[in-house]
Formats: structure tokens, C-alpha cells, sequence
């Protein structure tokens, strides 16, 4: 038995969910709270995977570095929690999530995962269609 990409997404996916599941049971918020780019990276990765379980090494990075970039501003709005400083008439931390990870989260995100799917996957896509319609 092997363990190819995909298991160990899975593998990961387990992790994080059994971590969140501590968290929740035990009430340790930051198990639950830095799942989420945890997530969201590795959803993403199983998203960039083409048919022979392969990765395009750039979108990989990419990926990866919207994941850790991600991870950065958790880390950012976390520290910024209890302080009295106000961004844009919010608290600072409610500002990171409001003004930095929201749009970063519903406009980058997508576009990157447009981007894979426009230079890798779609040539994935194409070639099974092609290899369908001569059979």
C-alpha cells in the first residue's frame, strides 16, 4: 500500500478536524481558531491536484505562500486582540479580518484557484476529453 498526495491531504484534513475537535471539547480557541488557514491551504492543495495526482510546482508555491501569508494575518489579528487601537473606526483586530482577510479570502483566494485551474488543470480537463472522444 502506498501513500500517494491525496491520502496524505486526507491525512492532514484528519489532523486539523481531530485538533479542532480537542479545542472544542476542551475550549482551547486557538486549535479552532488557526484551523481555518490551515484549511484552507490544504483544501486548496487537493484542489491543485490533476488527475495523476501531480502538482505544478509554481502553483504549489503559490498556494503554499496564500496559505502562509494567510496564517500570518491570523497570527496578526490574534496579537492585535486586546489592544485599544481602532482602524477604520473598528477594533484592530475585527480590522484585520474586515479590511485585510476578508477581501484577501473572497478575491485573491478565488483568482489564485483561477489561475491554477487556467494554467494547469484545464490541460487535464482538455486531454481526458480528448482521450474520450477518439475512443
Amino acid at each position: 500500500m502506498s501513500i500517494d498526495r491525496t491520502d496524505a491531504l486526507v491525512a492532514a484534513i484528519f489532523v486539523v478536524v481531530t485538533g479542532v475537535t480537542v479545542g472544542v471539547v476542551f475550549d482551547v480557541w486557538h486549535l479552532v481558531y488557526y484551523a481555518i488557514p490551515s484549511l484552507v491551504t490544504v483544501f486548496m492543495l487537493m484542489g491543485s491536484l490533476n488527475r495523476r495526482d501531480e502538482w505544478k510546482p509554481g502553483a504549489t508555491a503559490r498556494i503554499v505562500s496564500f496559505g502562509a501569508v494567510l496564517t500570518m494575518l491570523f497570527v496578526v489579528s490574534n496579537a492585535t486582540l486586546h489592544s485599544s487601537g481602532v482602524i477604520g473606526g473598528l477594533p484592530a483586530s475585527t480590522a484585520v479580518f474586515v479590511y485585510v482577510i476578508w477581501p484577501l479570502t473572497s478575491v485573491v483566494g478565488p483568482l489564485l484557484f483561477a489561475w491554477v485551474y487556467h494554467t494547469w488543470l484545464r490541460h487535464d480537463v482538455d486531454d481526458a476529453e480528448a482521450h474520450s472522444a477518439t475512443q
